[in-house]
C-alpha cells in the first residue's frame, strides 16, 4: 500500500448515507473537516435535497482547524 491516507479519503467517498443528506450540513462539514476529507460536491451530487454548501464550508473548517497538527522536528 502506497499510501493510506489516499485510500481512506477513497474510502470516505462513497459514505454518504440518508443520513448525511438530512442533517445540519454545519455538524456534518464539521465532521469532515475533523476527518480532512472535503466532500461537498459528493453530497450535492447524492442527496436529492438540497445541500447548504455555506454552511458545510463553516463547519469544514473550523473542524479542520481541530485537527492535530504534527510538530516540525
Amino acid at each position: 500500500m502506497r499510501n493510506p491516507l489516499l485510500l481512506s479519503l477513497a474510502l470516505l467517498g462513497g459514505c454518504v448515507s440518508a443520513a448525511d443528506c438530512a442533517s445540519d450540513w454545519y455538524s456534518t462539514g464539521q465532521r469532515d473537516g475533523r476527518l480532512g476529507a472535503y466532500q461537498a460536491q459528493l453530497y450535492v451530487s447524492h442527496c436529492s435535497g438540497p445541500v447548504d454548501t455555506s454552511r458545510y464550508d463553516q463547519g469544514w473548517q473550523e473542524g479542520f482547524a481541530q485537527r492535530p497538527r504534527i510538530s516540525a522536528f
